[in-house]
């Protein structure tokens, strides 16, 4: 027994120590490759991607304008707006988010780009000048634009000369036979070019900037191994292009990225030509009314609808009333008796009875139980917020507010102009206060004349003044408290009473209670009607209570007219009423000219009248053409005002991932841009290993004839447009496709 244990302990030892060699023996033959280059490489690859997507989405509108403001995008936000992946560093975890950011600062002259990356410990920046480009704060520089068809990215080289302005044919001089002045006119000049690029697997759709020139077909396999080593599998993964195309034209300016690309673009033109006319203009004549004011006889019992022609002079009230008297009539109590049901509800209890006519279930509940895991929490103490607010803010579940504890008042007036007094001095009225607290002045307005029938002349002088409410306006702003909620999660018991408990304990409740609810009947005797009746035999089913009262009713008599004062009531001066009566004044305006002006239509505007009267002037207008067209040549004699615009057509990348090769090495370490997939296997018979390489003929497969692959390979020409922008000076209109751009300098004649 002793001696199996001893060779079990003495194998043992043997089996870790040749385990041991083995492994030295395998750290000495394949040491670990030097990875440091590969990291750096993915840092400054992440570096530029960083400043690739800066520099698509700082547009114009989105660059600071101020000479040392600066405009900050973080990682967060970029990968949020979708303008760049998140990347890894060397351990595999994400760079900081917050840490890394791009930024563009406004210098004097140009814009200055810098770009910060930080990865676990690692961290570094770039610097990068963007220059002049479409940014350019005044027309210090031209620009060069140009448009690469296939990716539809522009590039905007800057050109720092500026134009040298040119004699013009025709002197233009001013007065005093000094100086003269120049027009700016600008023309495009546009230049093409076919360029041949490289050999490419990815079969793309031919366009007018897009040719196929030439195609090949590439080969590789795999030779036969008859050895007992182990290989092990590596894919190697590739991205595609996959772009779709616009099919119709648009004239939306969408924004460029590296999945939307601008396709194709087309001009068009419009323009005006000048047309001279005669027109016929009619003279038309605006009339005003001053106020005739004539006061009516009629008394009116309503007041009437007042207007600016119609006017209230006087009121006067009138009075009418009631002689009150008393009679006295005896009153018997009699009450009709009913019996009814009188049903009420046990509530939910434990106890269950029997149904009948007078018992009716209902409704049963159960009460179920279930271990889950709670969440509890609590809330902080009261917090004083300094804030000033008009209203409390809304509870929310992190946070609740509590009734104010402080209040402060602002107070305010606010005028309203409600009436017009007219009176003979110029004097303003008293104010006053009513009895809503509401203050009234008066402030002067104009003066004018109006009818007067009982003086000496036919009309007199007024002073009118606007009646003006002023109003206190209160309002009030408040501070208040708040706590915050904090939670925190424990095991606890879900207890719950429910009508239906299958649901649940098919989700692992159990029912500890039974519950039920009853409608029992209980009959009672109540009084269905009472009244008071002049006799004691009952009747309709009534009985006497032996109940007596005396009703004393107090009665009115009334008067029946209406009379000028009080004191003509007599004995009539009980529930006085009275009734204003209304006279009224009309105004009957009197006509006479203000204006007159001149129209092109003999239809005179609102408020006018044509007075007979009419002359004729020339006139020029710019006539617009109906349609637009592709060139400036096409106008004909349109060459006024021209407007242009564009249309675009776009193209959509959505890249697809695909597995470009596959290959068995004798190594784990997988080759420059192979994934090793941790699948090997051991030959110890005849084995196929792959070339690793594609060759352009069978002839160059060599050994590695066996499970030969062919893959094609096209090659295409891209056209790039170029457009340039010249500008010249011109004493006149040069003509041709030189177009005005609006700007005229004054230069001195030698």
């Amino acid at each position: 027994m002793e001696r199996t244990r001893g060779s079990f302990i003495r194998d043992l030892i043997i089996k870790i120590f040749l385990i041991l060699l083995f492994v030295f023996l395998i750290t000495l033959l394949f040491p670990m490759p030097n990875l440091t280059p590969f990291y750096n490489r993915i840092f400054n690859d992440n570096v530029q991607t960083m400043k690739d997507a800066a520099e698509d989405y700082f547009t114009k509108d989105r660059m600071p304008e101020k000479e040392g403001d600066s405009s900050k995008l973080t990682l967060r936000q970029m990968i949020d707006k979708k303008l760049v992946l998140p990347f890894l560093d060397k351990n595999g975890k994400e760079c900081d988010l917050d840490k890394s950011y791009v930024k563009v600062v406004k210098k004097k002259k140009e814009y200055e780009l810098e770009v910060h990356l930080t990865c676990g410990d690692e961290s570094d920046y770039i610097i990068e000048p963007i220059g002049c480009y479409n940014f350019c704060p005044d027309n210090s520089c031209t620009k060069e634009i140009t448009t690469d068809p296939e990716t539809g990215k522009v590039t905007i080289n800057k050109d720092n000369t500026k134009p040298t302005p040119t004699p013009g044919r025709t002197p233009n001089y001013t007065p005093d036979d000094k100086y003269k002045y120049q027009y700016l006119y600008t023309r495009s000049i546009t230049d093409t070019k076919w360029t041949v690029g490289d050999w490419t697997t990815d079969k793309k759709t031919e366009t007018d900037n897009l040719k196929l020139v030439d195609t090949k077909v590439q080969y590789t396999g795999k030779k036969k191994v008859s050895k007992g080593t182990t290989i092990y599998r590596h894919i190697k993964y590739a991205t595609r292009d996959n772009w779709t195309y616009d099919t119709s034209w648009t004239e939306e300016v969408k924004t460029l990225t590296d999945k939307v690309k601008l396709a194709d673009t087309k001009t068009f033109y419009i323009g005006q030509k000048k047309v001279t006319e005669q027109q016929t203009q009619y003279r038309h004549a605006l009339y005003g009314y001053k106020d005739n004011w004539v006061v009516e006889d009629k008394w009116y019992n309503e007041p009437q609808t007042q207007t600016d022609k119609y006017k209230l002079v006087s009121t006067k009230t009138l009075y009418t009333g009631q002689k009150k008297y008393t009679t006295e009539t005896p009153k018997y109590l009699m009450r009709k008796y009913a019996t009814r049901d009188n049903w009420k509800e046990t509530g939910y209890q434990e106890t269950k009875y029997n149904t009948n006519a007078r018992v009716v279930l209902l409704g049963t509940r159960y009460t179920v139980r279930k271990t889950v895991k709670t969440t509890t929490g609590g809330w902080s103490s009261w917090i004083k917020d300094t804030t000033w607010r008009t209203s409390k803010p809304a509870n929310t579940a992190e946070k609740q507010w509590s009734d104010a504890y402080n209040k402060k008042t602002i107070e305010s007036e606010s005028e309203q102009v409600v009436d017009k007094v007219a009176v003979d001095t110029f004097s303003a009225p008293a104010s006053y206060t009513d009895a809503n607290g509401n203050k009234y002045v008066y402030r002067y307005s104009h003066s004018g004349t109006i009818a007067c029938n009982t003086c000496q002349e036919t009309t007199k002088t007024v002073y009118w003044f606007n009646k003006i409410k002023i109003t206190k306006n209160v309002s009030y702003q408040y501070q208040y408290m708040y706590r915050t909620y904090s939670s925190d999660s424990k095991i606890d018991y879900d207890e719950k009473i429910v009508s239906d408990p299958t649901p649940y304990t098919n989700d692992g409740y159990t029912i500890i209670k039974y519950e039920y609810n009853y409608k029992i009947n209980t009959p009672e005797t109540y009084v269905e009607a009472e009244k008071w009746a002049d006799s004691k035999t009952p009747s309709d089913g009534f009985e006497y209570a032996n109940e007596k009262k005396i009703v004393r009713t107090t009665k009115y008599e009334n008067l029946g007219r209406w009379v000028e004062s009080k004191s003509d009531l007599g004995e009539y001066t009980d529930n006085i009423a009275t009734m204003t009566q209304y006279k009224y004044k009309v105004n009957k305006p009197e006509k006479y000219l203000i204006k007159t002006v001149w129209t092109n239509s003999r239809t005179p505007e609102a408020g006018y009248e044509y007075d007979n009267a009419k002359k004729i002037i020339t006139k020029t207008k710019y006539e617009t053409r109906s349609g637009w067209v592709t060139s400036p040549g096409e106008l004909g004699e349109y060459t006024y005002n021209i407007v242009t615009k564009k249309q675009y057509k776009y193209k959509y990348n959505n890249p697809e991932t695909y597995i470009e090769a596959e290959i068995w090495t004798d190594s784990i370490i997988p080759p420059k841009g192979f994934t090793y997939t941790n699948d090997y296997r051991t030959n110890t018979t005849t084995s196929l290993v792959d070339l690793g390489r594609w060759v352009d003929s069978r002839s160059e497969l060599g050994e590695y004839t066996h499970e030969v692959q062919t893959r094609t390979l096209y090659k295409y020409k891209t056209r790039k447009t170029t457009t340039t922008t010249e500008s010249k000076w011109f004493d006149t209109n040069p003509g041709g496709d030189w177009v005005y751009a609006n700007q005229t300098r004054k230069i001195k004649v030698n």
